[in-house]
């Protein structure tokens, strides 16, 4: 087999953007040419970005991503290229590989295997593939091309193909989650060495909704070593050949998740067309990780953080909140609350008379700062980040209308004990003190009332965090939970909060996935449920806030 130059061209496509994408395209077939390539591969749909959901049932675009393929092939040059793009036979379409060489589409590869679990609805849109196809794409190399989850399945299309490939080149567009760049590298690895074949593979990059694309591009020798690789959460073009030495990649989760909150951020914002980002600054650990990503992700400039204090906050909160704004360089508004508060309390107290103060009166504060945010963003433009945590989304102990008011729920898929040590790598990667250790020591709360804690609605997260994985992310029964060491009534009522919630999760704002299991597209539970509903309602707690 005679080495080849082979570019992985490891782009940031924006769904529905044919044109630009088709642009970028291009121009990544260019530079790959100038260094030499004789092949440059492209990710899964990178002519309509991925996923493209329901754009797919529109018939124009359809139309226009072909055109823009025809375009591709028209201005490739004399380099052989792969792309990800839509094959249409009649009212059938197909995720499918182009294979162009000197101007000519060679061949169409379509993708067999159709996920549709998660985050995944191909089956919704596409047929599923029927041929394997083998390409001579260039001299003495036999070709197989394979898309995304082909290679994931364990089944005979890659042993099928490796029996007469020469290299088998895998397009995706696979999401990131936590440890997903691990999982990904072994099997591929396992692929290439249980087939004796070299696998290219190509991974989309960007934020797209609530998925991140990582990238993380690779290759492996037909001894399964890694020989190339793309860089995670950025645009990559890595010309590499077939014969390289063994390269290692290091594996640190928080610093995965740290990137995918940064390019989470970036792109909803730019690709969204926003400029700003304005945040409800409380002095607490959430708000304050929430700025500190946003600051890194768009730059101190482009964040605008407001303090809104009621007579409830405390002193120590006002200060935490103006030494982190001051930390990170934003802009820091103060916008106190009381007036409001006080006018509320009396449009009201006809109506109140004669009830104890409680949650009602708490969540009206929220629901003040959350219209304050929303006037804000209507005036000026920003785009309002709010601040809520997986823990806290979970068990409803959030305010709909208040703290939920944003256009982007940033840290919606990180667990409370999470945020703490992203806010402690912050400060280390810094190497200063970015997020005050005040705010990282204090006791939590919400300060809708006087001397309120979470701890008197919640189980310590160090408690509640491991019972809520084990229910949303690995689906774990109530008897499983409880088989697991933990105490059964606190089982029954996180489970009952956790189902009671769904109707304030499906309007929140949409959050970055970085767990398996994140609350949005991958996770699609009914409002109206009453499963278990008999065990749940005989042990559940009445009195949890918010």
């Amino acid at each position: 087999m005679r080495i080849v130059q082979i570019a992985l061209a490891q782009i940031n496509p924006t769904v529905g953007d044919i044109d630009g994408n088709t642009d970028k395209i291009l121009a990544y077939i260019k530079r790959a040419g100038e260094k030499g390539a004789d092949l440059v591969v492209f990710p899964e749909l990178a002519i309509t970005g991925y996923p493209p959901k329901d754009l797919l049932l529109k018939p124009a675009v359809i139309r226009d991503q072909r055109e823009a393929l025809d375009r591709i092939i028209a201005e490739s040059g004399n380099i052989a290229v792969i792309t990800g793009f839509v094959d249409c036979d009649e009212d059938t379409i197909y995720n499918a590989a182009a294979l162009i060489r000197d101007r000519e589409l060679i061949g169409v590869q379509h993708k067999i295997h159709l996920p549709n679990y998660d985050v995944f609805d191909e089956k919704r849109y596409f047929e599923p593939g029927k041929e394997n196809l083998l390409f001579d794409t260039l001299t003495n190399i036999k070709l197989g091309i394979n898309i995304c989850e082909d290679i994931w399945v364990d089944d005979d299309l890659v042993e099928k193909q490796a029996k007469e490939a020469d290299l088998i080149v895998n397009i995706s567009a696979s999401p990131f989650y936590a440890g997903k760049s691990r999982e990904r590298r072994e099997l591929l690895a396992r692929r290439a060495k249980e087939n004796r074949v070299p696998i290219v593979h190509v991974n989309l990059v960007g934020g797209q909704d609530d998925l991140v694309f990582d990238g993380r591009s690779y290759v492996f020798d037909r001894d399964g070593i890694l020989i190339a690789a793309g860089r995670q959460f950025e645009e990559d073009l890595v010309i590499t050949g077939l014969d390289g030495t063994e390269i290692t990649l290091e594996d640190d989760p928080l610093k995965e998740i740290y990137g995918a909150l940064l390019l989470g951020i970036r792109d909803y914002v730019r690709k969204n067309g926003f400029k700003k980002v304005v945040i409800g600054l409380s002095g607490g650990i959430d708000s304050a990780l929430t700025a500190a990503l946003a600051a890194g992700s768009l730059g101190a400039q482009n964040v605008v953080c407001v303090s809104m204090p009621s007579t409830i906050t405390s002193t120590s909160s006002r200060e935490d909140a103006k030494e982190l704004a001051l930390n990170l360089g934003v802009d820091y508004k103060t916008i106190p609350i009381m007036d409001a508060v006080n006018a509320y309390t009396a449009m009201l107290s006809g109506e109140f008379k004669g009830t104890e103060p409680g949650v009602a009166e708490e969540n009206i504060q929220a629901r003040i700062r959350g219209n304050i945010l929303m006037a804000l963003s209507n005036k000026f433009g920003y785009l309002v980040l709010s601040t809520g945590n997986k823990s806290e989304l979970a068990v409803g102990y959030c305010t709909l209308y208040g703290d939920m008011s944003g256009g982007l729920a940033v840290l919606s898929d990180v667990p409370k004990t999470t945020v703490y040590k992203l806010a402690r790598y912050i400060n280390a990667i810094n190497e200063k003190e970015i997020i005050p250790e005040s705010i990282l020591t204090k006791e939590p709360s919400a300060e809708l009332a006087e001397g309120q804690k979470d701890t008197d609605s919640l189980p310590p997260y160090e408690i509640l965090d491991p019972i809520l994985h084990a229910y949303i992310e690995e689906e774990k029964s109530r008897e499983e939970m409880i088989e697991m060491g933990f105490d059964e009534g606190l089982v029954n009522d996180i489970i009952w909060r956790v189902d009671h919630n769904e109707y304030k999760r499906q309007q929140a704002p949409i959050g970055i996935k970085i767990c398996y299991k994140a609350f949005g597209s991958g996770r699609r539970m009914p409002v109206t449920n009453r499963y278990g509903v008999k065990a749940r309602d005989e042990t559940r707690s009445t009195g949890f806030g918010r």
